[in-house]
């Protein structure tokens, strides 16, 4: 190593361990104001969280300078590095976003397979053929497939045209009764009692 390179690299040991001598001593100040004026322990937390992050800040500007790295190259590097996570972000979100809106509609049920809805206002509706994981497939009047992503459901309204109701063996769809009604011996259709 050069004499430069080991003036260099004690600057950094000295003026790291100065930065985070001073950090250790703020929080310490932080914490005996906490106790003395019964400050609230998220509050410490918070004081604390901050003095931690601005010692990081001020020690890697430290290093940048010392060791005369150009600042276009890091800021080309770390704007680089954040559009990366950000992208990541965005597909992680937007797939664990659908399945977890798969596991809600198929716990609260607003509809259920062979309902007939309407996604509003874009007018999207048919059938409900099934509801998966991420998306929601319909079956339109034209026998169109729709695939509608699960978490659509809960950014717009959803109107369901019509329930699937259940019919006992030999019923057909003239003699079966009504949801909330019953049907008695002559054919009527009265309401429930229970």
């Amino acid at each position: 190593m050069t004499p430069i390179e080991l003036n260099k690299l004690l600057y950094t040991a000295v003026i790291l361990l100065v930065i985070q001598l001073f950090s250790h001593l703020l929080k310490r100040f932080a914490k005996q104001t906490q106790r003395r004026f019964s400050i609230r322990q998220s509050r410490y937390f918070a004081i604390k969280r901050l003095l931690t992050l601005s010692s990081l800040f001020v020690s890697g500007l430290v290093l940048l300078l010392i060791w005369d790295v150009n600042i276009k190259h890091v800021w080309v590097s770390l704007t680089g590095l954040l559009a990366l996570i950000a992208v990541a972000f965005f597909a992680v979100w937007s797939l664990v976003g659908n399945i977890l809106a798969g596991v809600i509609l198929y716990f609260t049920a607003p509809f259920k397979s062979d309902d007939t809805i309407m996604v509003l206002p874009d007018e999207v509706g048919g059938t409900v053929l099934a509801i998966n994981t991420f998306y929601t497939v319909l079956i339109d009047e034209d026998k169109n497939y729709i695939n509608i992503p699960n978490s659509l459901f809960f950014q717009k309204y959803v109107k369901v045209v019509k329930h699937h109701v259940p019919r006992a063996v030999g019923e057909t769809a003239s003699t079966a009764a009504p949801p909330g009604m019953t049907q008695s011996d002559d054919g009527m259709h009265w309401p429930s009692t229970h």
